[in-house]
């Protein structure tokens, strides 16, 4: 079957430029050299860039026309040629489409609607826009009234053949009567050759087999040219033979069936399937919350139906929104000093409430949008440049994609409305669209105010309605990634709309977060976060409030009345992408080319929603991770040094002696400061500064411990003798929480991954770099984030070894070097249970007779709690 060939160019890239731009540079082939036939001009009319490639191979390329290097059905060569074509009609929707694919196995994207698709342009870009119109000016100006034209067109499917005699007078009458068509049917046995219709002067039919589209070393080949040239030479009275036909019907019945042109790359669909939106019901959503849970990672809830109609802005652009609520604010708006309310969604109705109070309020990202918890962790943590599925921006094919923040996959009319929805798996645009140039231009206005947040000084009150109540299990995450964001400064108010209990409610030591339970007749009210709000700022003011505490997050969700109010958008449409996609058990559903990128961006959901949390050995590992971008929460073994025995002890005794260390000994020679026990150390100028900041992290790391999200605990092996610890390691964390994983990386070995046969939720990373040795502490990164692949469920090829102890066995023979700090100074008392035989704390192989592998390269998934077990593959 044939497809679109993704052509390399040695052209020279430039800011701006397209794909299609590096096609149209590519060198043509030798011509024929006929005069006679050389002033005939060839118009490529699709369906694909066969045609086109095949003028250039017979030396024949010329200027580029709109058809050239896109795909198109019949109906949309008619629909763009009818009528105006031009910036009046704005093209007829030519720059429209909706759904955004990334190719699978290649670095493309597609851009389709029903009409047509682009896969060698990016339909965003401005830059694109000015190049089609000049090519779409260019070909409304084809003058066939006075010479010849040679239109070239080779049909998707032999369903279009009964609407080419439209196409033909179409054409004849836009551009005259010496306008002539060859038409190609692909993939054809029956009939061989040229065919012309009795009565029909200006159609040539070719009928082509499908060795055509191959060359004698059996690589992809543009296959017109024969065909293009025999047409050229029929035109100018040359004599060719050719089969007759006494009519149309007579071409439709020698015709083998094909829908060839109907599938593109990756084998994805060349087109959308209608013109119509496709009816949106998430039967399995509302009526199976395990599916919510496993897909979202929303945690465990009920899903019900809503007694009362959902609640909704009117579906017009957010400048007008804006203008709307601004006019209904009080004339004396409240000046809030030092203090700046900042919407996080879900939808409008907070900055509606916020603007309706008249509360001041610069444009923000998240003011319009519907945006899910894990999309706003996603954006928080990695910022809005961060690609949010795989493929963003390849092969400088999209010049325009920029921003992760900007990317969708479906692009919808909202019918009975002027907007245009835009919707990815994270979030959705309804009031603006992020295809249009000038919005994305408008909202870097927006990030860069959103940024600028931290650097004012000003008390920052977040505030956000949860899309379903299952996010206030999470409700953690959010707070944490607001404090690393803006630190101190940040705090948030969580908004659960549709209860029947009412008013605020905290969690026991969080003094950051404030949760309001609002009753449905509040959106009665223009601005109806009005309560929750006016009671954060008397919250932040120091004043009285009258609220109940609960004593974690999990009590704070079995608090709510269940809803999943915000995954329902306007129009009948779903706020998020791919809710009523595949089923929950996702690691057994093998998804099709077209839903391919749902499994993709599921993955990556699922890294993003991941704790990694560091288990030392040294001081600075969390810190390092932190800055290669991956999802690291506070740990108390970030700031200390500290062996795997300390960290087996401290696990098992919640942290009892952590910070009850010998006093601080000043080191000779360096402005060092040291406390230390046989487990751990501190090292700092201030190294009680060290401990209260641990104080703090135990604080977290037990919240984190307690909820149910993932997490990946690493640990960087300083030791051979730690290696036997790790199952001990991993079972005392599971104690505490029932969805860990855990990963040791042993530096200074010959690369290769293992697990243990009696627990696959831990995994082994050897590695060739040693960061002990050589303070790279990036040098961790790189195993870490292969192993996010593994713990969110992808297949992974490892050496199975048959306990912990066999692990010791395979490490390579190093030099014994003492684990020191400053001034020479060993990191832990001396303790004859953290050294080897020798007196020396340094990794080491006890080189044990008959360790070895009970299986390598066996393709093991991790038994995911989100999952359960899936064994070996």
């Amino acid at each position: 079957m044939a497809t679109t060939v993704k052509v390399a160019s040695q052209a020279k890239w430039e800011p701006g430029m397209q794909e299609s731009d590096l096609m149209d540079a590519l060198p043509n082939g030798k011509s024929r050299m006929d005069a006679q036939t050389q002033s005939i001009m060839l118009v490529s009319l699709g369906c694909y860039c066969g045609p086109k490639l095949s003028f250039k191979n017979i030396g024949r390329g010329a200027e580029t026309l709109p058809f050239d290097w896109m795909r198109t059905r019949h109906e949309g060569l008619m629909h763009f040629l009818q009528g105006n074509w031009d910036e009046e009609s704005n093209y007829n929707g030519f720059f429209e489409f909706t759904s955004k694919k990334v190719v699978p196995g290649c670095q493309m994207t597609t851009y389709r609607s029903y009409y047509h698709s682009f896969w060698h342009d990016d339909p965003t870009d401005p830059g694109m826009h000015e190049r089609y119109k000049r090519r779409i000016k260019r070909f409304n100006e084809i003058d066939a009234e006075s010479k010849p034209v040679l239109f070239v067109r080779t049909i998707p499917t032999t369903e279009e053949l009964e609407n080419v005699p439209a196409l033909m007078d179409l054409l004849i009458k836009r551009h005259g009567k010496q306008a002539f068509l060859l038409l190609i049917i692909d993939f054809q046995k029956t009939a061989q050759g040229a065919a012309v219709v009795e009565g029909i002067d200006n159609i040539m039919v070719h009928f082509l087999s499908g060795s055509k589209h191959v060359n004698q070393e059996g690589l992809p080949a543009p296959p017109y040219g024969d065909a293009v040239n025999l047409a050229l030479d029929w035109i100018v009275g040359r004599s060719v033979s050719v089969m007759q036909f006494e009519n149309w019907e007579s071409i439709m019945r020698c015709s083998d069936h094909t829908e060839w042109g109907l599938n593109g790359l990756g084998g994805l669909y060349a087109f959308e399937l209608g013109l119509e939106a496709p009816q949106e019901e998430p039967p399995e959503l509302l009526s199976n919350p395990r599916s919510l849970q496993s897909r979202w990672g929303c945690g465990g809830c009920h899903v019900l139906r809503l007694s009362h109609p959902l609640p909704q802005l009117d579906p017009i652009p957010s400048e007008k929104l804006e203008d709307m609520f601004l006019r209904k604010a009080p004339r004396e708006r409240p000046q809030l000093r030092q203090l700046q309310v900042v919407p996080l969604g879900f939808g409008g109705f907070v900055k509606a409430s916020v603007l309706a109070m008249g509360i001041p309020s610069v444009s923000l990202p998240f003011d319009w949008i519907m945006i899910s918890h894990a999309g706003l962790l996603h954006f928080l943590r990695q910022g809005f440049e961060a690609p949010i599925r795989n493929g963003l921006g390849a092969g400088g094919q999209r010049p325009a994609e920029k921003r992760g923040f900007f990317d969708f996959a479906t692009r919808r009319p909202v019918q009975g409305s002027e907007i245009m929805m835009s919707r990815s798996h994270l979030h959705s645009f309804w009031h603006d669209d992020p295809a249009d140039p000038e919005v994305r231009q408008a909202f870097e206005t927006r990030f860069e105010n959103f940024e600028n947040l931290a650097k004012t000084g000003d008390t920052l009150l977040f505030v956000r309605v949860v899309a379903t109540t299952a996010e206030l299990g999470r409700a953690y995450e959010l707070t944490q990634a607001l404090s690393k964001k803006f630190g101190p400064q940040a705090a948030l108010l969580l908004i659960c709309d549709f209860q029947s209990k009412v008013g605020p409610v905290m969690v026991d030591a969080f003094d950051d977060l404030m949760v309001y339970f609002l009753e449905a007749d509040a959106h009665k009210d223009v601005a109806p976060y009005r309560k929750p709000i006016l009671s954060a700022l008397e919250w932040l003011s120091g004043k009285e409030l009258r609220m109940d505490i609960v004593p974690d997050f999990k009590a704070l969700q079995a608090l709510a009345s269940p809803n999943y109010w915000g995954l329902m958008g306007y129009g009948g449409f779903l706020a998020l992408e791919g809710l009523t996609g595949p089923p929950a058990e996702m690691v057994e559903w093998t998804p099709a080319p077209e839903d391919q990128w749902l499994m993709d961006a599921k993955f990556e959901a699922d890294k993003d929603a991941m704790a990694v949390v560091s288990l030392g050995y040294h001081e600075f590992l969390g810190k390092a991770l932190e800055l290669a971008k991956l999802p690291v929460e506070t740990s108390p073994f970030d700031g200390a040094f500290i062996n795997g025995e300390g960290v087996l002890n401290f696990l098992r005794n919640d942290f009892t002696g952590y910070l009850d260390v010998a006093k601080p000994l000043r080191i000779e020679g360096s402005p060092y400061m040291v406390r230390r026990s046989c487990y751990h150390s501190f090292w700092d100028i201030d190294p009680n500064a060290r401990l209260r900041q641990a104080e703090m992290n135990i604080r977290s790391f037990r919240h984190l411990l307690g909820s149910n999200r993932v997490k990946l605990f690493v640990r960087a092996v300083a030791r051979g003798d730690e290696l036997p610890l790790l199952g001990e390691i991993h079972e005392a964390l599971c104690k505490h929480s029932q969805s860990a994983l855990l990963l040791a990386i042993v530096g200074g070995q010959e690369k290769k991954t293992l697990t243990v046969a009696s627990n696959y939720s831990v995994l082994v990373q050897f590695i060739e770099e040693d960061p002990i040795q050589t303070g790279v502490l990036q040098s961790y990164a790189e195993p870490v984030r292969s192993s996010l692949d593994w713990a969110v469920g992808k297949e992974l090829k490892v050496g199975v070894v048959p306990d912990f102890a066999a692990l010791k066995g395979l490490l390579r023979p190093l030099p014994p070097t003492p684990l020191v700090g400053p001034g020479n100074v060993p990191l832990f008392e001396e303790n004859l249970s953290t050294t080897d035989e020798s007196g020396e704390g340094s990794l080491s192989s006890s080189s044990s007779p008959g360790v070895h592998l009970v299986a390598s390269n066996l393709k093991v998934k991790v038994p995911s709690p989100s999952r359960g077990y899936a064994g070996f593959r």
